[in-house]
């Protein structure tokens, strides 16, 4: 194995792969090992790529909690129109259409053969995209990585010029001969509702259809790391290193070109404080801090998928029992309990057929594995009191093979302060069978990166009922922050589907395309004011937040509509009149 090369190590199945957050300065310890593999990330991030062989079993205590990479998933013209971009786009005065704003997705890919992606002579509008995919390539002179391949604007023409004398028609029909190109669809998807040029065939055109487009399209989770956290091997997800690379990429790209870049990311993960705490949270914060810097995120689809318990504690030594339903064939997943020092939480698991096991110790950097004979379930269980740079104590549950039937949690409060515990589930899209909480609490349903604090996070709902989807993950965070920002379109939205051709989709992606545009649209007309120094993320939301439309009768912010619908339109006509 030492033999291997950088590339083959992150791409092998026998290395695990952790992050090293910008407070370790060193690889010591567990990341130490002799000509190690690691890649640079913005804000001192690193990611290392380790062989597990001869290695301790990956855990918490051993390489800590936010070394251990999450796994992420995809979150699943009537819309322009709605959120008041068609107006900005028309308006005489204003007629923004993103022109000089790059927006960058880390997604599942795009497809740059689609005319929704060129311009009117033909040529593309991506200026970039990173395939991690790609076996074989020059994606470390141009990503700074050493894995997959980059591709840019003039290959991407060059490839678009074959396609059309036909030499390149059945080469890049095929998937594995174009780099790029998105099976899923999702990030098509996500990428044309953004910043989809326009077909009036069709009567689409996306929110900021003359921006440059930039995409990461991000390799598959691996199987340790799906094993770890439950996940089935069947599901498609994403590393959160991975990610951070991509962002990275992004932010070069438009360094490289000078040019103001919006990041908008429709991942989503229930691992995590939902604090702001987590290293992709974090990241993303750093970002919409830059001057010429956005940050869009979606709120997720959680809401009504019963994948969240919570409760308050109102004296020392009280105990609360919180009853999860497990489907016959779920094969495995995992759960998280949160608490917020000083309140400090122990726990006991209980089987459908009553085996009972005793309470957890509360040392730092425990770990049990316990067996129910009589289910035929294997439980980990992870304490960790002291985590790095957080105020919080979290528990980590991983069930292999559960009985189907009811799982007790039974909560016993040690210390008490606020006296609020958490306990999430995976996301829907981690789980083989259902999987959920007896009693559920629909608040706190925002997916992960959604919480960080500089970052806009955008629910979504019907645009023609004016009415929340009953999905949209619903704020605030842990620790009270108010999130989502906003609500955007999200339902019945029509954008690029995987056969070239256009689909309607719902989902909470829709809407952080759309948010996504309609930044672009007031980047580029913030960057053309008179004495205008630079544009962050605060400020373009702040902009929103002034026009948002609030119902009447209604509490603004809220959890579901944060400060109320996205209108562009209207925050620009507001922010003239003050």
């Amino acid at each position: 194995m030492g033999s291997l090369t950088c590339r083959e190590k992150i791409l092998s199945e026998d290395y695990w792969d952790f992050l090293l957050p910008d407070y370790r300065e060193d690889p010591v310890g567990p990341f130490q090992e002799r000509d190690g593999c690691v890649q640079e990330g913005d804000f001192g991030y690193r990611v290392s790529y380790l062989e597990q062989e001869e290695r301790e079993s990956l855990s918490f205590s051993r390489y800590g909690y936010y070394s251990i990479p999450k796994c992420y998933t995809p979150l699943d013209m009537d819309a322009v129109n709605v959120a008041g971009i068609t107006a900005v786009q028309n308006y005489p005065a204003l007629q923004t259409m993103g022109e000089g704003v790059l927006i960058g997705f880390a997604d599942t890919g795009i497809d740059w053969r689609s005319p929704v992606f060129q311009r009117l002579d033909g040529k593309t509008r991506i200026l970039g995209i990173w395939d991690q995919t790609a076996p074989a390539g020059d994606g470390a002179d141009s990503s700074g990585a050493a894995y997959g391949r980059v591709v840019d604007e003039a290959e991407i023409n060059r490839m678009l010029e074959e396609m059309g004398t036909g030499a390149g028609e059945n080469r890049y029909a095929d998937p594995g001969e174009a780099p790029g190109i998105d099976p899923d669809g999702h990030g098509s998807f996500l990428a044309s509702v953004a910043a989809g040029s326009a077909d009036p065939e069709n009567r689409f055109i996306g929110a900021a259809p003359e921006a440059s487009i930039a995409m990461v399209k991000l390799k598959p989770a691996k199987k340790y790391l799906k094993d770890f956290y439950g996940i089935p091997q069947e599901v498609v997800c994403y590393q959160e290193n991975d990610i951070l690379l991509g962002l990275a990429y992004l932010n070069r790209l438009a360094q490289e070109r000078g040019m103001p870049l919006v990041l908008c990311l429709a991942m989503g993960t229930n691992f995590g404080g939902h604090n702001g705490s987590s290293v992709l949270a974090r990241v993303l914060d750093r970002y919409a801090y830059l001057t010429d810097r956005a940050v869009v995120v979606g709120a997720g689809n959680e809401a009504a998928q019963r994948h969240h318990f919570s409760h308050r504690f109102q004296k020392d030594q009280e105990t609360v029992t919180a009853e999860i339903r497990a489907g016959e064939g779920t094969g495995g997943f995992s759960a998280e309990v949160w608490a917020r020092l000083p309140d400090v939480v122990t726990l006991s698991v209980v089987s459908p057929s009553g085996e009972r096991t005793r309470p957890i110790s509360l040392r730092q950097g425990q770990k049990y594995d316990w067996v129910f004979t009589f289910d035929g379930t294997k439980v980990t269980v992870e304490d960790r009191i002291l985590l790095e740079n957080n105020d919080s104590q979290v528990i980590f549950l991983r069930f292999e093979d559960p009985a189907p039937g009811i799982w007790k949690l039974e909560l016993l409060s040690i210390q008490r302060a606020a006296g609020e515990v958490h306990i999430w589930l995976p996301v829907r899209e981690f789980l083989r069978r259902e999987v959920f909480f007896l009693e559920a609490d629909a608040d706190l349903t925002m997916t992960e990166p959604g919480s960080a604090s500089a970052v806009m996070t955008a629910a979504y709902y019907n645009g023609k009922d004016n009415g929340v989807d009953i999905h949209s993950g619903r704020g605030y965070t842990r620790n009270g922050k108010i999130k989502p920002d906003f609500a955007a379109p999200g339902v019945g939205i029509t954008g690029l589907g995987t056969d070239g051709n256009f689909t309607v989709r719902t989902s909470s992606s829709a809407a952080a395309g759309i948010a996504a545009g309609a930044s672009a649209l007031l980047m580029e007309w913030l960057r053309a004011q008179p004495d205008t120094l630079g544009v962050t993320s605060v400020q373009i939301r702040n902009i929103i937040v002034l026009g948002a439309g609030q119902r009447e009768f209604m509490e603004y912010p809220n959890r579901e509509w944060g400060y109320g619908t996205l209108n562009v339109y209207q925050s620009l006509d507001r922010l003239r009149q003050l």
